[in-house]
């Protein structure tokens, strides 16, 4: 066959066609096949594909998720250079595309994640907001995605609180219970990035009709709280030290005041502080003690 004598010219056949949205799945078969004998030519093809989902022609937009979900299984590092294409897929579709494309879109991130969670950090405000999506399958597959970043890479969610709040204020329970379920597993790691959510959480634990969302929001308080009383302990160490060095301090000062006489001589001081004779024999005879006044 020719396409056997040229492997890349039957790469770039395929290509056209899944641009122009005309490929067949035996097409997108052979095109797996020969970049598993072809790797020198996996980079171009992601390439293109990544361009694909940044054109208007929806059509196309199947094929190139599933082309890159595919090769992100051996070449996650590779893909991840193109996570602004795959995000303006996610970002279009919670208003155009099906959900399936959202979800397609989903596991590619999740690949990557699994190999270079690093990289997930321009992601992170998609996905919260993919909580908020009206279909619970994506709201359960973002969960996913940003728990497994929470446990890998839980800095990635540094400065973005106020997203989180949102999610914590949204309108479907379990997108709130996600959103709690995933401050647990950052402050399980490291308080201090999800601390702003705390009074949100306090107050949902405490007043909410829901048990199931009291109970979740019960478990984020309590890791909010370890980290609260650390604060506090530290805190308390800190004025207990500071208090140790004004006494010190003080104590100094007071010395010096008392003495008047810093630069004099301590010979000289002596003889201030240690009374004559004359004056211990008046001393004596005030305490009547006349018998210890010696007699000359």
């Amino acid at each position: 066959m020719v396409w056997l004598r040229n492997p890349k010219k039957k790469i770039q056949d395929i290509l056209i066609k899944i641009g122009k949205g005309r490929v067949s799945e035996a097409d997108m078969a052979s095109l797996m096949e020969l970049l598993g004998k072809q790797p020198s030519a996996v980079p171009e093809v992601i390439e293109v594909l990544a361009d694909i989902l940044k054109r208007e022609n929806t059509d196309a937009y199947n094929a190139a998720i599933t082309g890159l979900s595919i090769i992100a299984e051996k070449e996650p590092e590779l893909v991840a250079g193109y996570l602004d294409a795959i995000m303006g897929c996610i970002r279009r579709g919670e208003k155009e595309f099906p959900d399936d494309w959202i979800l397609d879109s989903l596991d590619i991130l999740i690949k990557i994640s699994q190999k270079c969670p690093e990289r997930m950090g321009i992601a992170v405000p998609d996905l919260i907001m993919c909580l908020e999506n009206i279909s619970t399958a994506v709201r359960e597959k973002s969960y996913f995605l940003l728990a497994l970043l929470a446990i890998m890479r839980p800095e990635v969610f540094r400065g973005h609180s106020k997203e989180l709040v949102r999610v914590l204020n949204g309108l479907n329970i379990d997108e709130r219970i996600y959103a709690c379920r995933l401050i647990k597993k950052i402050a399980e790691r490291d308080p201090k990035i999800v601390e702003d959510t705390y009074d949100v959480l306090e107050d949902m634990h405490l007043n909410h009709i829901d048990s199931n969302l009291r109970s979740e929001a019960a478990y984020a308080v309590e890791k909010l709280k370890v980290k609260e009383k650390i604060i506090k302990k530290s805190r308390i160490k800190a004025n207990k030290i500071s208090a140790e060095k004004r006494e010190k301090i003080r104590a100094g000062y007071l010395i010096k005041d008392e003495s008047g006489a810093s630069n004099i001589p301590f010979s000289e001081l002596a003889n201030l502080i240690v009374p004559n004779e004359k004056d211990m024999k008046d001393i004596l005879k005030g305490l009547g003690l006349n018998h210890l006044i010696s007699k000359k």
